[in-house]
């Protein structure tokens, strides 16, 4: 059994990042495994903590700095999770990632980061880095479903978890990325 975990994803999905947990479960399951999605951060095998409005961060701001010491831990050990726009901005410091701001950047981007062309939607401060990876542990303002948009992540996070993707699912999975790639103005 795969868990995947997302922390309170009735207040952080604010573009849609609660499909990433969809995406990623759905792939898994066309390989054959059995996955449980949860909202126990600590003992899960992926974790998401999607962006949020100011107010819900405020609200749940304690308990997100009660995750710190797990996020940590699978950061150092690169395990499968991914932050999303204002919940990366704010735990990356914490996890000793060094961050840069400028001014505010709203579009559609186009990044290169570790061998991956990764594309999404930028709506920030945060200048450096917009997209991180360690091992399968990313942080990201790239907002929504980035799973989808970007299936050569999807594809790295799946290998941490133990699974290689393959065959007509994933490969219908990569063509609606590349047409998504193709119709998105950047």
């Amino acid at each position: 059994m795969i868990k995947l975990a997302s922390f309170r994803p009735e207040y952080f999905d604010n573009n849609g990042d609660q499909a990433n947990i969809a995406v990623l479960g759905s792939h898994l399951e066309a390989m054959g495994k059995k996955v449980e999605v949860s909202t126990d951060c600590q003992n899960s095998d992926f974790l998401l903590i999607g962006d949020s409005s100011i107010a819900a961060h405020a609200h749940f701001e304690t308990e997100l700095l009660g995750l710190v010491s797990e996020l940590k831990s699978r950061l150092q050990a690169g395990k499968p999770t991914l932050l999303v726009g204002r919940s990366w901005e704010y735990l990356a410091p914490l996890l000793g990632i060094q961050t840069l701001h400028g001014d505010r950047i709203s579009k559609f981007l186009k990044l290169s980061a570790l061998g991956h062309e990764v594309i999404g939607y930028h709506n920030s401060t945060l200048v450096e880095p917009r997209f991180f990876m360690s091992g399968a542990f990313v942080g990201t303002t790239l907002f929504g479903p980035l799973l989808a948009k970007n299936p050569s992540i999807l594809k790295q996070l799946a290998q941490a978890l133990g699974v290689e993707l393959s065959g007509e699912f994933f490969e219908e999975s990569e063509r609606l990325a590349n047409l998504v790639r193709e119709t998105t103005t950047f």
